[in-house]
């Protein structure tokens, strides 16, 4: 059987080695910036393939009073609640080990005003269900956020190799990791103009190039694929931003603009 794609582990050491407050406020800029409001007081939000916890507990932070972060890696829920508990003592923020295709468990929980899969669903292995399953998550009136890796020429390759890495010791792995870092760092730098190690969302150019090599199960769609389901779910676009690089993630905010049957 195939191995996939350890995010706990690498969720881990990323929070040992890099998670404190700054990186706390960069995520809380990033979800304002990208739902374009500066407050999400009195709002519920879900978390759907919470890592680290990072954005959970950022949704706290600017004023979510329910926040519940969903995952299926243990390790992802034990780092989650270690960053709760180190960023905010004593939040009433959730975290379950829960499978965004299991829809039962899902439903469990409510829904939402917010629901947020960031660069998540196309780790699931079935990302179409995923999708559908997360979107019954949204309240009327509610608001999806989808990171979704842009369907390119190379995206079969990539998925070559993020099953190769997942099928050979761990020194090989590393030894993946450190030649790709520099062809990655050297690809967005020419794209972008602009320093890779600067990460935006808190986030860290080290453990993503970990992320970006490892992650797998891995999908992708065309941004025309994307709004054509999720608008099939009942919600229309709001906002899309292209990604920043061809295979990078491209963002969605959608919104459920009718009431739910």
């Amino acid at each position: 059987m195939f191995k996939i794609f350890d995010f706990g582990s690498n969720w881990g050491e990323f929070s040992k080695r890099r998670i404190d407050r700054q990186r706390l406020e960069q995520a809380c800029q990033s979800l304002q910036s990208l739902l374009e409001k500066n407050s999400l007081a009195g709002k519920s939000f879900l978390d759907v393939g919470c890592g680290s916890g990072l954005f959970s507990i950022a949704a706290h932070r600017l004023g979510a009073t329910k926040v519940v972060g969903i995952d299926i890696n243990p390790r992802c829920i034990e780092v989650s609640q270690s960053n709760r508990d180190a960023l905010a003592s004593g939040a009433p923020i959730e975290f379950h080990i829960t499978s965004a295709l299991e829809p039962d468990q899902l439903k469990r929980f409510g829904i939402f005003d917010f629901v947020y899969a960031w660069g998540s669903l196309h780790h699931t292995g079935s990302m179409w269900a995923a999708v559908h399953n997360v979107s019954a998550c949204v309240a009327p009136q509610g608001i999806l956020v989808l990171a979704i890796y842009n369907k390119h020429v190379t995206s079969p390759v990539w998925k070559i190799i993020k099953y190769t890495y997942n099928q050979v010791p761990s020194f090989i792995q590393h030894f993946m990791v450190f030649i790709f870092a520099g062809i990655i760092y050297i690809a967005k730098l020419l794209v972008t103009q602009t320093n890779p190690l600067k990460k935006e969302r808190g986030m860290d150019f080290w453990f993503d190039v970990i992320d970006w090599i490892g992650g797998y199960p891995y999908e992708y769609a065309t941004p025309e694929e994307i709004k054509h389901f999720v608008c099939d779910q009942g919600l229309e676009l709001r906002r899309y931003i292209d990604s920043q690089v061809p295979t990078g993630c491209n963002e969605f905010v959608f919104e459920r603009c009718r009431s739910r049957h």
